[in-house]
């Protein structure tokens, strides 16, 4: 009987049953440490902390305005997933404030308007792979819907072009792609040193660098005058607004719109604080000093 069951145990059947249930088993606690490591970087990903500032709301402190936000204008949810021709990637969309006190944060770090941040691949600087709604504080800083952490990408360790856009200024993408890690990574898109993509891709000091104000049509150019000019959709909708019932030119109407190029909340066509004169002194002011038209340099 002893004899029959050691036998048993060095049987080819059995020895190649037991080879598969290695194997199984192997394949098993491969599958499982590949989820495992999977979830791992989904749930941390990659970090970056982007800065930038806007040329629309910033004030001569170096600090943006955040008039949307103090006069309650401010959205909870982001507002790009619903804007013509434009689409968000590798699932970014749809981004909501983690509380309404994110909203209520005051100084340096209380929030102007949502942004998107997007990364690219090093191989494919004109494909985005994956995009991301976020915050803008006063200070510049970009931060995750809780107010204060880095934007996290599911994405795995590598170089990647990181771009940052907003819904009435030119987007500006880095020249180079960016060691990007589980870590947190600063772009700062502020330092007039930082090459960029393109040429004049910002609006541009010795000290700063800020997005180019005005393209309310999201056409991505900035136009004055002429055709498909940036003022033109923000004369209509003051002049049709129901409660202009005297279809008046001096009209300010009150709340979050694209064509409110200052982004203070208010969108004026005529009159102190207009909207269509700051986009036509930057144009005067804008290259070094001499005019130019700004158009967005993404690929």
């Amino acid at each position: 009987m002893y004899s029959l069951i050691k036998n048993s145990f060095t049987h080819p059947l059995y020895i190649n049953i037991m080879k598969i249930k290695c194997s199984l088993k192997k394949s098993l606690l491969l599958a499982l440490f590949a989820v495992a490591f999977f979830n791992l970087y989904a749930d941390n990903g990659i970090k970056v902390s982007p800065k930038m500032f806007l040329k629309g709301a910033l004030g001569s402190d170096g600090l943006m305005r955040d008039d949307l936000r103090s006069k309650g204008l401010l959205p909870a949810t982001e507002p790009y997933s619903a804007l013509p021709n434009f689409q968000h990637y590798g699932g970014g969309g749809g981004e909501t404030v983690a509380s309404p006190n994110v909203f209520k944060t005051l100084g340096n770090n209380a929030i102007v308007d949502w942004v998107v941040v997007e990364l690219r691949s090093e191989n494919a600087m004109s494909t985005p792979l994956a995009t991301r709604s976020a915050l803008l504080q006063r200070d510049g800083d970009v931060v995750d819907i809780d107010g204060f952490s880095p934007i996290k990408f599911p994405l795995l360790q590598g170089k990647y072009y990181v771009v940052v856009r907003h819904r009435n200024h030119l987007g500006v993408m880095t020249a180079a792609p960016k060691n990007l890690s589980y870590t947190t990574t600063l772009v700062d898109f502020t330092d007039p040193t930082m090459p960029l993509y393109g040429t004049n891709a910002c609006y541009s000091t010795p000290y700063y660098r800020a997005l180019w104000l005005g393209d309310t049509n999201h056409d991505k150019k900035v136009v004055s005058q002429g055709a498909y000019n940036d003022v033109d959709g923000l004369f209509f909708q003051v002049i049709q607004t129901p409660a202009n019932t005297s279809y008046s030119l001096n009209y300010i109407l009150t709340g979050y719109f694209d064509t409110d190029i200052n982004l203070d909340g208010n969108v004026i066509f005529n009159g102190p604080n207009n909207d269509p004169s700051v986009i036509f002194n930057q144009l005067i002011n804008s290259c070094s000093g001499t005019p130019c038209l700004p158009t967005e340099q993404i690929p």
